[in-house]
């Protein structure tokens, strides 16, 4: 493993770094259409976009390597938006659309991955083409329900329960947001393996879709064992697992630890900044 570690090439590793830099300020604009969808309801000052940018990026970072990122982010976005003087109605607004981005994101690229290359998901690899592009038909129906019923509505029933909607075009905001975020953290992994016949970016991309949604699930904080299983699971009729494991480490390193540990920094920051404000006032 470490040799597959010190075999990655300067190159690769810039290259992966550069598509840290661009996924980096994909988490900073995960609450956009939160805040949006937030206003047309509640009456809160203006933010700026390096409080926004702050919010989601902490929440973001910091959620999948707490564990239950539902919950972790959720209370994350509470201290911060709270202290801002965003409502509570407000905050649950930007927590429900926030929440819900990365689930509709992954419906939409595992469908259509699903739908018109069933043979780039090796997770799904026994199944049947025909069975394969009928679940993907499926999940792209669902998301595109979801867009057709936001538009010119603001809200559904479903089981006596009043859901607020935030319209088709945040709707088609979640979903370019979300599809971007992965295909870009997908981009980074498969910048770090090594060049290997058959292994695509389509095979790489529906991995670590698998990979992130069974790891999220699992509440573990960053997925741990579960996500590296997966990956491995799906790389190993392709790469040894040593060779594996040294670009699963490496990608560990820099889109969780990484980004987490600057989220720290910022929010322990903002936490001290804000405190000694409250105390100068007080005085």
């Amino acid at each position: 493993m470490l040799a597959a570690l010190q075999a990655i090439s300067r190159h690769d590793i810039s290259h992966a770094l550069l598509l840290l830099g661009l996924s980096a300020c994909i988490m900073c604009a995960y609450d956009l259409p939160g805040i949006t969808f937030a206003r047309r309801i509640a009456k809160f000052p203006r933010l700026g976009l390096h409080r926004i940018g702050l919010a989601s990026f902490c929440a973001y970072a910091l959620s999948h390597v707490l564990g239950a990122p539902a919950l972790s982010s959720a209370a994350i976005r509470l201290r911060l938006y709270a202290q801002w003087g965003v409502p509570p109605a407000g905050i649950a607004r930007i927590i429900a659309l926030s929440g819900s981005t990365f689930a509709i994101g992954l419906a939409a690229m595992l469908g259509l991955l699903l739908l018109f290359a069933p043979h780039a998901v090796p997770v799904f690899g026994h199944a049947a083409p025909v069975t394969l592009r009928f679940a993907g038909a499926l999940l792209a129906g669902i998301v595109a329900a979801y867009v057709l019923a936001a538009r010119g509505r603001e809200s559904v029933t479903l089981w006596g329960r009043t859901i607020a909607l935030p319209g088709a075009r945040l709707a088609l905001a979640q979903i370019i947001l979300a599809s971007a975020d992965m295909a870009t953290s997908a981009a980074i992994l498969y910048a770090l393996l090594p060049v290997t016949p058959g292994l695509s970016y389509p095979h790489v991309l529906s991995l670590y879709l698998a990979a992130f949604a069974s790891g999220a699930l699992s509440g573990l904080p960053a997925g741990v064992g579960v996500f590296d299983s997966v990956v491995l699971l799906g790389l190993s009729a392709y790469l040894p697992p040593a060779s594996a494991l040294g670009a699963i480490l490496l990608f560990r390193v820099m889109y969780f630890l990484a980004p987490a540990c600057l989220a720290g920094i910022c929010y322990a920051g903002h936490e001290l900044w804000m405190q000694t404000r409250a105390n100068g006032d007080a005085r």
